[in-house]
């Protein structure tokens, strides 16, 4: 039931923010990455978590703040300050630790890019929360019904290569879908291009998975009742925003 009642409430949330954008949007995605920060950082430095995860919701804040005020240019100048001090204060963990600064705020702003950067922000947000979503439970489904090889044993002994596979067939679904309602085509390009980005999302699983396991935890936190931690259900989305971002900004990909 905490399940089923965590996620009545966050999804219709996560849409409403996408859906009316600035400010609404910035806010949800900061406070989703200082908590997802937070977990990252209560498992590399559990003496110094506290301290180590206002410093890097400060500089987020800052780096957001000057990406809306039109000094993106300087935007990674808060962000490593950040992650030296989590490095620094994070003894034998301090790549870890400094590399989890750099992954959840590049995705931060990676996201917040995509949502402002053109008319089609939103769509493009939309397509990429389904299709993450649309790999989730077409991995969770196939992998149910056919089984078969172990994708990743070590990480995540449940996830199979049919898994995979399925999960790659509904993200292509989606591609198709979002393409054809707002173009009155199907664009095989977004088709595989979302196929390739499923591909992303359950890399970004396995990274949360193995993280997790190096650090003998089971949840990276108890913030989602039923769910475990922020991290535990945006790892798929973290990874594929940033590597949204290069393809959209670098590629030139257009859904429309």
């Amino acid at each position: 039931m905490p399940r089923i009642l965590s996620a009545m409430v966050m999804a219709p949330v996560a849409v409403a923010a996408v859906w009316f954008g600035s400010p609404y949007f910035d806010i949800l995605l900061f406070v989703f990455s200082a908590g997802m920060m937070w977990e990252w950082s209560r498992m590399s430095a559990p003496g110094h978590y506290t301290a180590i995860s206002v410093v890097n919701a400060v500089a987020l804040g800052v780096a957001m703040l000057m990406y809306q005020t039109g000094q993106a240019e300087y935007i990674m100048m808060p962000l490593a300050i950040s992650a030296i001090i989590a490095a620094a204060r994070s003894g034998a963990n301090w790549l870890i630790a400094g590399f989890g600064v750099l992954y959840v705020s590049l995705g931060a702003l990676a996201a917040l890019w995509l949502r402002t950067h053109d008319a089609d922000g939103l769509l493009i947000i939309m397509w990429l929360f389904f299709l993450v979503w649309a790999t989730d439970t077409g991995g969770y489904a196939f992998g149910k019904i056919i089984g078969g090889p172990k994708l990743a044993p070590r990480f995540s002994p449940k996830k199979t290569w049919a898994g995979l596979l399925g999960g790659m067939a509904c993200a292509g679904v989606i591609g198709g879908l979002v393409t054809y309602f707002s173009s009155g085509t199907v664009d095989w390009i977004i088709i595989a291009v979302s196929m390739i980005l499923a591909v992303v999302a359950q890399i970004g699983d396995l990274g949360e998975s193995a993280l997790k396991r190096r650090f003998k935890v089971k949840d990276s936190s108890n913030l989602i009742p039923g769910h475990g931690g922020l991290l535990d259900r945006a790892d798929g989305m973290l990874s594929v925003f940033p590597v949204a971002f290069v393809i959209i900004c670098f590629a030139g990909l257009a859904l429309r």
